[in-house]
């Protein structure tokens, strides 16, 4: 086996404990972000359909199908 060999085989014993100590940490806060950009996403939504809805010009008082 030539070195480039061993050295491609050999783990970063580092790198995994820093993985160990840190997703614990990161794993829960990417949880929570994205929860909270789906819930500003939804909401959002929510409302430019609202106000789409209500800003509608295809409903006026005049209109004879219009019943208040």
């Amino acid at each position: 086996m030539t070195a480039i060999e061993i050295k491609m085989r050999k783990l970063n014993q580092f790198m995994i404990v820093q993985w160990l100590i840190f997703l614990p940490l990161i794993l829960p806060l990417s949880i929570a972000s994205g929860a909270l950009q789906g819930i500003k996403h939804a909401f959002l939504g929510l409302f430019n359909q609202i106000r789409n809805d209500v800003m509608s010009p295809l409903i006026h008082e005049e209109n004879q199908d219009f019943s208040a």
